[in-house]
């Protein structure tokens, strides 16, 4: 016989407190995930960064060797045309 005094409600079946597969695998590795993430963003970022300060020093190089190169030109060219 049971007693009227203390009643217990009945325990929900398992299936209603799991939530969805995919709440369960993010709640589990949404931070490796989200950090994984980032550090792959970052070092994009840190190698296209290098990559363009990079090319940008050799297009920079380039110009002033052409620079050179075209004021040597002119200087031979107006020395040898003065006819004084």
């Amino acid at each position: 016989m049971q007693s009227t005094g203390s009643y217990q409600a009945p325990s929900p079946p398992p299936s209603q407190g799991q939530g969805s597969p995919h709440g369960a695998f993010y709640k589990t590795f949404g931070r490796p995930v989200i950090k994984n993430f980032l550090i792959a963003v970052l070092t994009y970022q840190a190698i296209y960064f290098t990559w363009a300060k990079l090319e940008n020093m050799e297009m920079k190089k380039e110009k002033e060797g052409e620079m050179k190169r075209l004021e040597s030109e002119i200087r031979g060219l107006t020395s040898g045309t003065r006819t004084t």
